[in-house]
């Protein structure tokens, strides 16, 4: 039982550096449900 486990996320990826997808694929396993995953170009 992780720290993560019943919180629920919102990620916000940057187009340059870590993406929204990847962070989801990491943080699928951590018991936490991911309520928005994006992807954004921050210029």
């Amino acid at each position: 039982m992780g720290k993560l486990n019943g919180k629920k996320l919102l990620l916000l990826g940057e187009r340059d550096g870590v993406p929204g997808p990847a962070m989801e694929a990491c943080l699928k396993d951590s018991g936490a449900e991911i309520v928005f995953s994006a992807t954004e170009c921050f210029v």
